[in-house]
């Protein structure tokens, strides 16, 4: 049966000598059995007296909706999987590479590290990917396959709108718990749902 997961990002995945530059870039992979709306999430605009369009996004919800968030979706059945990345402690070679190249890697190896019984012709949807990120995204997983000798693990890589869609806003609330967890070691959030994180990669 397809499976279904939802890619966001945490961070900035680029190397630059701003000041908004983050230490730290996450990714989170949530594997859903369908893609369709969340009860769960309709509940949880219901409790924060919120708008039925209201996007929940990690870093624009206070403490109070984080809390009601996690623990309203803990009977979602969901696994995670996550990459949480020191930048500083990467090869220099990263460092010349556009943040676009840099995320298609770490997707890749990502998802290379699930079974292949876990991941089969599934589909897998990431939030506001570029035409340009998809394709190398695409490139980079096809590669790798091959040089594993290992069949593609998806059927379909697509560009989603979390806007629109309360499977890849799970996905950015996952991705941001997770990052500020090894970032800072607040796990008030992630404990709430670490039962149901099957891969945690953390690069540093």
């Amino acid at each position: 049966m397809t499976q279904y997961h939802f890619l966001d990002e945490s961070g900035d995945p680029g190397f630059n000598d701003s000041a908004s530059s983050s230490k730290y870039f996450a990714l989170a992979m949530v594997q859903l059995a369908e893609h369709a709306p969340l009860n769960e999430l309709v509940k949880v605009r219901q409790l924060l007296h919120l708008s039925t369009s209201f996007e929940l996004k990690y870093y624009k919800t206070t403490p109070r909706q984080k809390e009601i968030f996690f623990k309203t979706i803990r009977p979602v059945s969901f696994r995670v999987r996550a990459v949480v990345i020191n930048k500083e402690h990467l090869a220099k070679s990263y460092h010349s590479m556009r943040g676009q190249d840099i995320m298609a890697e770490f997707i890749s190896r990502l998802i290379l590290r699930a079974s292949p019984l876990d991941i089969a012709h599934d589909i897998l949807i990431i939030d506001g990917a570029t035409h340009p990120l998809l394709k190398a995204t695409r490139i980079q997983l096809s590669a790798e396959c091959r040089r594993v000798r290992r069949t593609r693990p998806f059927g379909k890589i697509v560009s989603g709108e979390s806007k629109r869609d309360d499977c890849l806003q799970l996905a950015d609330m996952i991705a941001g718990a997770i990052r500020q967890y090894v970032m800072e070691g607040q796990d008030d959030y992630y404990k709430l749902f670490a039962d149901k994180v099957v891969d945690l990669w953390l690069v540093k």
